[in-house]
């Protein structure tokens, strides 16, 4: 079996978890959106899927250098290490549909949309893995994606909790860590 082979088929798997714990069910979720809410909410995880397939079927054809393949895996595991410390902090990870909590410690006190930083950083390791160019702009597509969905949900905790949450996105960048 290929070094890229082996790659692809544990980047395909390592997003597996990432979805089973979800903070909360979509069947529950998607009723409290609004329309343009819920369509991003629905096409999110579509262009994640696409960007996470070519990028696993384009590793899978690759034969990637060592360190590719160590920085490509590394960058995977941090992200889904972030994610799930992230997730911890909100609840339990087999509990759904959570009560919110506003968090400004750990994760949270790093970056405002934790979860989608993991995701960020375990999509960008096919592209760094396999080095094509239309790789690129599927992880761009994922970025746009995830920008749009943490302004929607900003825009709502900024309804739901006002001053508290407008000093803390002052203090704590967005998607980013130290950066935006």
């Amino acid at each position: 079996m290929t070094l890229g082979l082996v790659l692809a088929f544990g980047l395909a798997l390592g997003w597996i978890p990432l979805y089973v714990f979800r903070t909360e069910a979509w069947s529950v979720s998607l009723q409290h959106y609004s329309g343009v809410e819920r369509r991003s909410v629905q096409w999110t995880p579509v262009v994640f899927a696409v960007h996470v397939t070519l990028g696993c079927i384009l590793v899978s054809r690759s034969e990637p250098s060592l360190w590719r393949a160590t920085a490509g895996a590394g960058l995977f595991v941090v992200g889904a290490a972030f994610w799930f410390w992230a997730r911890l902090q909100i609840g339990p990870l087999r509990t759904t549909r959570l009560p919110i909590r506003f968090r400004r410690d750990g994760a949270f006190g790093i970056v405002r949309n934790p979860l989608y930083f993991g995701y960020l950083l375990a999509a960008a390791a096919p592209a760094l893995v396999a080095a094509r160019p239309v790789l690129l702009v599927t992880f761009a597509a994922c970025c746009v994606a995830l920008t749009v969905r943490a302004a929607q949900e900003e825009r709502r905790l900024h309804a739901q909790l006002g001053a508290v949450y407008a000093e803390y996105c002052r203090s704590v960048k967005r998607l980013i860590p130290f950066v935006w």
